[in-house]
C-alpha cells in the first residue's frame, strides 16, 4: 500500500510538473509572440506620431515665418509706394505753385522734396525692415 501511495504521489508530481512546464511555456509564448511585439509596436507608433507632430509644427512654423516675411515685404513696398506718391503729389503742387510749364522746379525745392522722400524711405525701412 505504501508503494501504491508512493506511485500515485509520483504520478501526481509528474502531472503537476508537466502542467507547470506547459503553463510556463504558454506564458513565454504569449509574452514573446503577442505581448512584447504589441508593446513594441505601440511604442513605435507613439514615436512615429510624436515625430509627425514635430514635423507638422516645424512646417507650420516655417509657413508662419514665410507669411510674416511676405506681409512685411508687402507692407514695405506699400510704404515705399506711398512715399513716392506723396513725393509726386508734392512735386505737382510745387510745379503748379511756380507755374512751371516744363515740370521743373528750382534746385533747392527739388532737393528739399528729395530729402523728404528719402526720410520717408528711411522710416519705411526702419519700421518694416530692409528684407
Amino acid at each position: 500500500m505504501a508503494k501504491d501511495i508512493n506511485k500515485i504521489f509520483k504520478i501526481i508530481l509528474i502531472i503537476c510538473v508537466i502542467i507547470l512546464i506547459i503553463a510556463i511555456s504558454f506564458s513565454l509564448i504569449y509574452y514573446y509572440v503577442f505581448f512584447r511585439p504589441a508593446n513594441e509596436k505601440a511604442k513605435w507608433m507613439a514615436q512615429l506620431e510624436w515625430e509627425k507632430e514635430k514635423l507638422k509644427k516645424e512646417e507650420l512654423k516655417k509657413l508662419e515665418e514665410k507669411n510674416e516675411e511676405l506681409i512685411k515685404k508687402r507692407a514695405l513696398a506699400k510704404c515705399l509706394d506711398e512715399a513716392d506718391e506723396t513725393y509726386r503729389e508734392m512735386w505737382d503742387e510745387e510745379v503748379k505753385r511756380f507755374d512751371s510749364e516744363d515740370n521743373t522746379l528750382p534746385t533747392d525745392i527739388a532737393e528739399y522734396l528729395s530729402k523728404i522722400r528719402e526720410k520717408r524711405y528711411e522710416d519705411c525701412y526702419k519700421f518694416f525692415g530692409s528684407d
